[in-house]
């Protein structure tokens, strides 16, 4: 698809301009002492012209809303994770931020998808079979390749379906580009909506196969960057990464992308990437660029502060009000994840988190508004990836602990 140049007006934002041309002539016609009888039919037509152009329109950068609803992986209780479908989705749905995950393939594209081996229980070949389990590393693969790959269906019969499945609504996907991600949010006309990107990286040694396949950091940067000045989302992209070294690298390369410094300290969850700041090690932890947790009294918030990190975004179980009022001090947004009940939401907004990630936007939508939130409006997309219902109204399970969060 081709890009629209930076200096010309979009036909949606034309339909707002002219919109808001309209109600201002309206007012200074009333003020001048109001129109002659006759036109006052076309005076109120005119007005709901107007205000219909605004809201096909879609939000612009000047009316964003002052809450951060961020979708995770676009909204992964409803559509397919990190599909074009969800990120359409969010896109119709109201979201302030698109929360997604991107990998760098063998050929040095950025593809997006969260975990560094295609999992079986959303991904099936080309023959409908699900692919084998610890098999298929993206590092490994082209584009192409990867993109034979079906990643629009969980598997009925397995645990992720009963946690993220049921309320979805599915059709077959493959997995993304971050250029057609990019392209999709242009074409789309919304001028507001962000994208916080997650880098994936496996930081520690101890992950073997995995660590010995990251590509190299600064190349995953710099194809990440020529991307996001191409389309000139400098302001409306977010790096995210429980690697802050990637964090660091990328303010120096480019100061205007705000940083987000992503953690989590929960053993029980039984992965090497489930305890980043190693609360529980004397050492320096991998994931930390260099810093060892216990120089900044276990504070990951200060620990990030130093580094020059804009934000951090920690495992909602793990924050406190102590934390969010230090981060606010520091001039950094608290972004909580992965929030998916109302008692959950109450707790975070409570503390006066900046924004919330969460896999089921309606509930989330839902809990704003009983608070008074301003929220973006929903609004039809006319783009090739949307789907009804809304979502399958049905309840997932949960897994005590949470570790269906980071599942």
């Amino acid at each position: 698809m081709r890009q629209k140049n930076s200096k010309t007006i979009s036909s949606k934002k034309r339909k707002v301009l002219g919109a808001m041309g309209i109600l201002i002539l309206l007012a200074l016609c009333t003020a001048c002492g109001g129109a002659p009888a006759q036109d006052s039919a076309n005076q109120e037509a005119a007005s709901q012209d107007a205000i219909v152009a605004s809201q096909e329109a879609g939000p612009s950068a000047d009316t964003q809303a002052a809450f951060d609803m961020e979708f995770h992986r676009g909204g992964r209780d409803a559509r397919a994770e990190n599909t074009l479908y969800a990120y359409q989705y969010a896109l119709e749905n109201g979201a302030t931020t698109i929360e997604c995950d991107m990998q760098m393939t063998k050929d040095g594209q950025l593809i997006m998808g969260h975990n560094p081996v295609l999992n079986p229980d959303i991904t099936t070949d080309a023959d409908g079979r699900r692919v084998e389990a610890d098999k298929f590393y993206v590092a490994d693969m082209t584009l192409e390749e990867l993109q034979k790959y079906n990643v629009g269906k969980i598997d009925e019969s397995c645990e992720y379906y009963s946690l993220h499945g049921r309320s979805q609504v599915t059709a077959d996907a493959r997995m993304p580009t971050l250029r057609e991600l990019f392209e999709l949010v242009r074409d789309s006309g919304n001028e507001s909506i962000r994208m916080s990107i997650e880098a994936k990286y496996n930081s520690d040694p101890a992950m073997e196969s995995l660590y010995d396949k990251n590509p190299d950091k600064d190349r995953i940067l710099e194809e990440f960057l020529s991307l996001v000045k191409e389309f000139g989302f400098e302001d409306r992209v977010l790096l995210q990464s429980l690697d802050w070294d990637i964090l660091v690298r990328m303010q120096k390369l480019e100061p205007r992308i705000e940083t987000v410094a992503v953690y989590n300290e929960e053993p029980e969850w039984g992965t090497e990437d489930s305890t980043t700041l190693w609360l529980d090690k004397k050492e320096a932890s991998p994931w930390l660029a260099g810093l060892n947790i216990h120089d900044f009294d276990e504070d990951p918030v200060k620990a990030a502060s130093s580094l020059g990190i804009n934000d951090v975004s920690p495992y909602w179980e793990e924050l406190t009000p102590d934390s969010v009022r230090e981060a606010h001090e520091l001039g950094m947004k608290v972004i909580p994840w992965t929030i998916n009940n109302r008692e959950a939401m109450d707790a975070m907004y409570s503390m006066g988190v900046d924004g919330m990630i969460t896999d089921k936007p309606w509930v989330m939508r839902e809990f704003l508004e009983s608070r008074g939130e301003t929220l973006n409006p929903k609004t039809e997309v006319d783009l090739p990836y949307h789907l009804d219902p809304d979502h399958i109204d049905v309840e997932d399970d949960v897994i005590e602990g949470g570790r269906d969060a980071a599942f």
